[in-house]
């Protein structure tokens, strides 16, 4: 168990590092504190806890990966950094999301998300293909229980989660990753490692 989420955690460091890069070039290179990358197993009722509680409202971004790994991810902040992330990319100062807003949020969803599996890809030489990108802005509870309702997951639930922030401006997110415990494997094996439990 604990060589797993050792595991975990260490593709939590290499694929988050290179989505907060992304993220600072997109903001002109506004300093982004990483949160080291946190591997965790959950039950399923108390995921909603470990990323804010329930019942704080947050925008969603998330994607479907397949290819040689299958697995979900999630980009998720709370919607007040969503506003002031959208605010600084379209220069606007608007104190709720527009139709423009929202497509800005996926697109830096998409760009984040994409920059962390190239990361793995490139890691393992495996290919990983995003799916096109979902936005919900919903309760913490209700957008990741439809997350993890994609994800088919059962009762217990392997994740990384990584938080970042930036230094001017109110903007914290989390970085989530949902990988198939079967494809799991594939993952550490194409690393070098025997089976990781």
């Amino acid at each position: 168990m604990n060589a797993k989420l050792d595991f975990l955690q260490e593709l939590g460091n290499i694929g988050a590092g290179h989505a907060t890069t992304a993220l600072s070039q997109l903001l002109n290179g506004e300093r982004l504190n990483l949160v080291i990358p946190e591997a965790v197993m959950l039950p399923f009722e108390d995921v909603s806890s470990f990323i804010g509680g329930q019942e704080q409202a947050i925008a969603g971004i998330y994607i479907e990966i397949s290819g040689d790994a299958c697995g979900h991810m999630a980009f998720l902040l709370p919607l007040e950094s969503a506003i002031n992330l959208v605010n600084m990319l379209t220069l606007e100062e608007s104190s709720k999301l527009s139709e423009l807003g929202l497509s800005a949020l996926q697109e830096v969803g998409n760009i984040m998300i994409a920059s962390y599996l190239n990361a793995l890809s490139n890691l393992t030489d495996m290919c990983m293909i995003p799916s096109v990108p979902s936005v919900a802005i919903d309760m913490a509870g209700a957008v990741w229980e439809s997350i993890l309702a994609d994800a088919e997951v059962a009762e217990t639930i392997t994740l990384i989660k990584a938080q970042f922030a930036a230094d001017a401006t109110p903007i914290e997110g989390h970085i989530l990753f949902l990988p198939n415990e079967e494809d799991f494997q594939k993952i550490a094996q194409a690393l070098g490692l025997e089976d990781v439990e």
